[in-house]
């Protein structure tokens, strides 16, 4: 991608380390099918990518939110945080790479949650399930609103385990295997 369409990204700010994307996105690619939560045949052992020249385009379009909200300091990297932040039509989406009943309970998490629940942004997580299946996406704000408006942390993170708890006993469908 030119410099030019990547004006959005904060400066100086790249992936690093942080191989998230490579790991959790699904590609539906016409020249590249990867399923979601499976690492990517074409990440190498040091991180980086053996197509990087030649990946799909939605590889070299996407960022992770980390990339383009500088609200986000260097600790909100993936790898670090534990937790992807990416945004879509529907708002901002928490998804932990890591045990989501550590990283979303952070003070750190529930500051940039509530601070967009109290905004009205719309927020969700999407929680990993269990190997081979389908994350189970919640929406935060109608059932944060309360602990957000009493602006109570302790409050904010029960009511955030509960709703990890329940996103964890879902049944989600098998994410079906990708043609090559």
């Amino acid at each position: 991608m030119s410099k030019n369409n990547e004006s959005h990204l904060v400066p100086g700010r790249e992936c690093g380390e942080c191989t998230a994307c490579c790991v959790v996105l699904q590609i539906d690619d016409d020249n590249f099918k990867k399923p979601a939560d499976q690492v990517c045949k074409n990440l190498m052992e040091k991180g980086g990518c053996k197509i990087y020249t030649k990946r799909p385009s939605v590889c070299q379009d996407w960022h992770c939110a980390w990339r383009f909200m500088p609200q986000l300091d260097e600790s909100w990297r993936p790898d670090l945080s534990g937790i992807m932040v990416r945004s879509d039509e529907n708002g901002i989406i928490f998804q932990p790479i890591k045990d989501p009943k550590t990283v979303l309970i952070t003070a750190q998490a529930i500051e940039l949650i509530g601070g967009g629940v109290a905004q009205g942004i719309p927020m969700s997580m999407s929680i990993p399930i269990r190997k081979g299946y389908r994350s189970y996406s919640t929406a935060l704000n109608e059932p944060l609103a309360a602990a957000v408006e009493a602006r109570s942390l302790p409050m904010i993170q029960d009511k955030m385990l509960e709703l990890i708890e329940f996103s964890l006993a879902q049944n989600t469908a098998i994410i079906p295997t990708i043609e090559r």
